[in-house]
């Protein structure tokens, strides 16, 4: 077993000496407090401070109604207002105008700030309009399969790839080295506490915890839901329909509850990461808006404690989180083909900067066969199918696990 190490952590500590305050959240039980002090312990400065705001002595400083009386307590209990100031404050959701006190004391101190939270919903939003021009924001996942080989002490390193330009070639040794702990992966998911325990019932107890910490903490606190066994409804058919089109009007017919219940639910689920939807391919934004959106899990772990789930829906589902960090995903469908993912970079429309990629349990030449033609169509030159099990006859695809696209740890 080994200490935790994230990927995003490289990229959070380039950004300490940037002036910009830094955001980041992700969901609960993620492992954001452990980035954080991580990121404390990397600050060469000794002008720094740690704040948890869920203990409510430490909320009580930044509840000042004049904002200059936080800066003399925080200079009362040892900082140094002279002197660039670092202060992280983690699991800043709870203090709904944190907002307003760092955009102040930024502006009239020379102090970073370094904040977390649980919830998106909370924190991109309402920090993109009081913060603007002053943040930087970082979004945390689940751990992925390369970060769970590492937390177990697995002696196998997986290399980062090209997304764009994937090599189609099934490694046969990488499949039998890691098979045993990628099938595990996908049905547990990537959260740490999941990821350590030792058996099949522990790891089922504690995905329950969290999925309960969530329903019982994020959804009580961030929205104002009446009943929340019906957001328990609707989490549960999400997850029977991972990797199909998001349709409401179903989803409130099955439910018995208004489509505007429904949207608002929906909303709210993906705003605070327990869904992921990704649009239709198109160039029109228009289109992207009225289409049906695919709908997938941030986790497998949750997934599965809430749907019997097929082993394709499961699979699809793990791929699309080895994606997740890809701000320009989509799939492509039309009455004579379907395409699972397409991945383009943020600013170009060029075939070489996007890739088809289709997911297949067993593959077979005639699937790449297809999905070549299928790209085609789109202009779009470079294809890769991913696979989960080994192919008799066929080798020119990715196995699952060895999917670790070279992640664009993008600042939101």
């Amino acid at each position: 077993m080994q200490e935790m190490n994230r990927e995003l952590w490289k990229t959070l500590k380039k950004e300490l000496p940037e002036k910009e305050n830094l955001v980041l959240t992700g969901p609960r039980r993620v492992g954001k407090t452990t980035t954080v002090k991580w990121l404390f312990n990397q600050i060469e400065s000794e002008n720094k401070i740690i704040f948890d705001i869920e203990n409510l002595k430490d909320r009580k400083i930044f509840e000042k109604t004049d904002y200059n009386d936080v800066i003399n307590d925080l200079e009362a209990i040892g900082l140094n207002r002279n002197s660039k100031m670092y202060v992280v404050i983690d699991e800043a959701q709870f203090m709904p105008d944190i907002a307003n006190v760092v955009k102040y004391l930024y502006d009239h101190y020379d102090i970073k700030f370094i904040l977390t939270g649980s919830s998106s919903y909370y924190l991109k939003n309402h920090f993109s309009e009081s913060l603007s021009g002053r943040k930087y924001i970082y979004e945390l996942f689940p751990f992925s399969f390369n970060e769970y080989l590492e937390l177990l002490g697995v002696k196998y390193k997986l290399k980062e790839m090209d997304i764009y330009n994937l090599t189609g070639k099934f490694n046969d040794f990488a499949y039998a080295s890691l098979d045993n702990y990628y099938r595990d992966y996908l049905q547990f998911g990537g959260f740490p506490s999941v990821i350590l325990k030792e058996t099949k019932e522990r790891k089922i107890q504690e995905l329950n915890e969290i999925y309960s910490s969530y329903i019982n903490i994020d959804a009580k606190s961030l929205a104002d839901f009446k009943d929340l066994t019906n957001l328990r409804k609707i989490i549960q058919l999400l997850a029977v329909r991972i990797g199909n089109r998001l349709n409401i009007n179903e989803l409130s017919a099955v439910s018995g509850l208004s489509r505007q219940t429904v949207e608002n639910y929906v909303e709210f689920l993906e705003k605070t990461y327990m869904i992921k939807t990704i649009p239709v391919e198109s160039k029109s934004p228009d289109v992207q808006n009225r289409k049906l959106k695919k709908v997938y899990f941030i986790d497998n772990g949750i997934a599965n404690i809430n749907a019997q789930l097929s082993s394709g829906q499961i699979f699809e589902n793990a791929v699309l989180v080895s994606l997740i960090n890809f701000e320009r995903l989509s799939y492509y469908e039309d009455k004579s083909c379907e395409i699972d993912f397409i991945v383009r970079t943020p600013f170009h429309q060029e075939a070489q900067n996007a890739v088809a990629l289709e997911v297949k349990e067993t593959p077979t030449n005639a699937d790449l066969t297809a999905l070549n033609k299928y790209a085609q169509k789109l202009g779009i030159a470079n294809t890769c199918i991913i696979g989960s099990q080994k192919s008799a006859k066929f080798s020119e695809y990715v196995w699952g696990g060895e999917l670790l696209p070279e992640l664009p740890w993008q600042a939101c």
